[in-house]
Order: structure tokens, then C-alpha cells, then sequence
């Protein structure tokens, strides 16, 4: 029985997975979870999430939450490309540049944050996408300046990606982020480095493939 990933296409944190599972080589089935039209809180769906949110990866019988601890095990569980470095200051590295994204923005501009801003506290769209774009905006500061510390420089000569010339989950968290920023109208092309880092992982087939656009609902943004 394949996997079956449940996702939307406009969720940063499914698309950090479904690159996980293309770069794993493990073939999923996909289940879509509109999250603007609230089919997370269906019961049918809460019974794989109480969350309310996705990705959840659904093995056999066993149904995995949260982004990070999916692609943790997903490295641990199956052999292919490590997601995760061996040594453990390069794991402490991927796992900080990750949660800059996963832990401190990607959190708050999420669909039930922006239904609460809008419903509870009355901000109109413009104040909504402003909000959000601050939050995605102060990440991709950060990310760039983490860049140009000491640790992470040596890995810049070695090769195209956040740590060097492997892939890690770091570059999982940072090409969704990106993106996720120009949705908002952040202009990106300032951070010159992390720019870089998602045209070399464009190039490869596995991140190309998670792409939304490739996702079933997909709707351009504007």
C-alpha cells in the first residue's frame, strides 16, 4: 500500500514534504486538503490530525504530523539522499536555518491566522498581505544574514546549497519560503544568496516536481 500524503497547494509546509518524498524516491499517493474552503476541520480529516492542518504522511496505519518530524523520520526510516547531515554540529545547522522559516514565520501567516485577523480583529486583505509579508520578509533577513556567519560560509565553498554541496532539510524549508514571500509581495531579489541557493535547487528534478504548480487545485497567484 503506497503512502498517502495529505496536502494543499498553497501549504509551505506540504511542499517542504513532497520534496522529502521525491528526493527518498518513495512513490505516494496524494489526498487534497483545501484549507481555504476548511475541509481540514471535516472529521473525517481530524481523525489523521486534531491539528487541523497539513501535511499529514499516512503509512500503513500510522498518520505523521508536522513538516520537520516528517522528513526527520522519513530520513531515519528509508535509505536515498540524507535529509539531515551526520555530524552533529551540521545537523544543529540545518535544523537552526529550518526553523527560521518552519518555527518562526511560516506560523503566523497561515490560514487560521488570517482568519483571525480578519474576523476577530478586522483587518481588511491589504492589512492581512501586509502582515503576512512582514513575517516573511524578517525571515528571509534573517536567513540571508545567517549566511554570511562564520559557520556557514565554510560550507558556501564547497558548493550551491545551504550546506554545501548536499541537499539538507534546510534548502526543504528555504525554497517554499521564498515563494511563499512573493505570494505576500515581498521582493526577493534583494537576498542575493538565498536566490542562488533556489536556482541551483530548481535544477533538480525532485524539487522541480513538488513545485504547486504541479499540485491538483493549483491557482497562480496574482
Amino acid at each position: 500500500m503506497k503512502p498517502v500524503l495529505f496536502s494543499f497547494w498553497r501549504s509551505l509546509a506540504a511542499w517542504r514534504v513532497r520534496i522529502a518524498l521525491n528526493l527518498k524516491k518513495i512513490d505516494y499517493d496524494l489526498s487534497v486538503v483545501n484549507l481555504l474552503e476548511g475541509e481540514q476541520f471535516k472529521d473525517s480529516f481530524t481523525n489523521h490530525n486534531p491539528e487541523h492542518s497539513v501535511p499529514v504522511l499516512q503509512l500503513d496505519s500510522d498518520s505523521f504530523a508536522q513538516s520537520l518530524a516528517i522528513i526527520e523520520y522519513l530520513d531515519e526510516r528509508y535509505d536515498g539522499k540524507p535529509l539531515l547531515p551526520s555530524d552533529s554540529m551540521d545537523r544543529y545547522l540545518c535544523r537552526r536555518f529550518s526553523l527560521i522559516s518552519a518555527a518562526d514565520s511560516h506560523p503566523v501567516i497561515v490560514p487560521r491566522v488570517r482568519r483571525l485577523l480578519a474576523g476577530e480583529y478586522g483587518f481588511n486583505e491589504s492589512q492581512v498581505t501586509d502582515f503576512c509579508a512582514y513575517f516573511m520578509r524578517r525571515g528571509c533577513e534573517a536567513m540571508e544574514k545567517l549566511l554570511s556567519h562564520d559557520e556557514y560560509l565554510s560550507y558556501q565553498k564547497t558548493g550551491p546549497y545551504v550546506l554545501g554541496g548536499t541537499i539538507s532539510m534546510a534548502d526543504l524549508c528555504l525554497i517554499p519560503h521564498i515563494q511563499g514571500a512573493r505570494n505576500f509581495g515581498v521582493d526577493v531579489s534583494v537576498y542575493e544568496r538565498l536566490i542562488s541557493i533556489e536556482t541551483a535547487l530548481c535544477e533538480l528534478g525532485e524539487v522541480e516536481q513538488a513545485h504547486p504548480k504541479y499540485h491538483p487545485g493549483f491557482v497562480k497567484p496574482q
